[in-house]
């Protein structure tokens, strides 16, 4: 499982999921480019890179940004490295906070279809390339069991049309992908959280706190394990999906989700 002189690049790895696959990453060996539209503390690169005794280091970008994404992926590379290990985990319906198509402005949507699906384009497009001249590489995208659709009230999923779209149009980018770039030896995958609560600072995890014990119920109420998951756990499957000893597992869309 190890990844010891590989070069990972995680978006929207400052916290939730994300900053839990980097911590995931960093233990195996990697090094590791943080990206996230937050600015990441010089303390926690340091204190992970002590901890691991690797490079790691952390650039702030809008991945909505085209030049942005160009800018950043040319520093990673000129500090890391070619990155063999790329993490789409940036997502999200940001401020918005509607269930109905009728309230659904082209704003609203267009943003979170960027956010979640261009945004993969975007990294693929300036990362592949040194992953083909290698014939090499491990892609994860992350999408969300969400992908067939809620019934009910949002609760803590804010406008939950594009979102839902949005992760819907992962599942077909990462069997596609997967197919064009299998013959490069790139494995491209995706996992499906579930319910997830990655740790106590995270958006998601301070929206349900704030709901009621009836609203918190029927969210919980489908997992047979019983309870939401954890960072750590959705980490521990990319960590197999991106390790040397996947080498036959391609556009597949693994669901961490409790048994749900």
């Amino acid at each position: 499982m190890s990844l010891t002189d590989q070069v990972a690049l995680v978006t929207g790895g400052a916290s939730g999921i994300g900053a839990a696959i980097v911590r995931r990453l960093a233990a195996e060996g990697a090094h590791l480019a943080i990206i996230d539209v937050a600015k990441v503390s010089d303390d926690v690169t340091v204190a992970l890179a002590a901890s691991s005794a690797q490079r790691i280091k952390a650039w702030q970008c809008d991945v909505t940004e085209s030049a942005n994404v160009s800018d950043v992926c040319r520093s990673v590379r000129r500090e890391l490295g070619d990155p063999t290990i790329l993490i789409n985990n940036v997502g999200g319906s940001g401020p918005y906070n509607t269930a109905d198509v009728e309230d659904t402005t082209d704003e609203m949507w267009d943003h979170i279809l960027s956010l979640n699906v261009g945004s993969i384009l975007r990294f693929c497009r300036e990362l592949v390339p040194a992953m083909k001249a290698r014939h090499y590489g491990k892609i994860v995208n992350v999408s969300s069991t969400l992908m067939n659709g809620m019934f009910g009230s949002a609760g803590t999923v804010g406008a939950r049309l594009p979102y839902v779209t949005a992760k819907s149009a992962i599942v077909g980018l990462t069997k596609q992908l997967a197919k064009d770039l299998a013959p490069f030896g790139i494995a491209v995958n995706a996992i499906a959280p579930g319910f997830t609560l990655p740790d106590e600072n995270a958006r998601i995890t301070k929206k349900f706190r704030a709901l009621s014990p009836e609203q918190q119920r029927p969210l919980v109420a489908g997992i047979p394990m019983g309870r939401p998951g954890t960072g750590d756990e959705m980490a521990y499957a990319v960590g197999f999906l991106v390790s040397p000893g996947n080498t036959y597992v391609a556009g597949q869309i693994l669901a961490v989700d409790g048994g749900g």
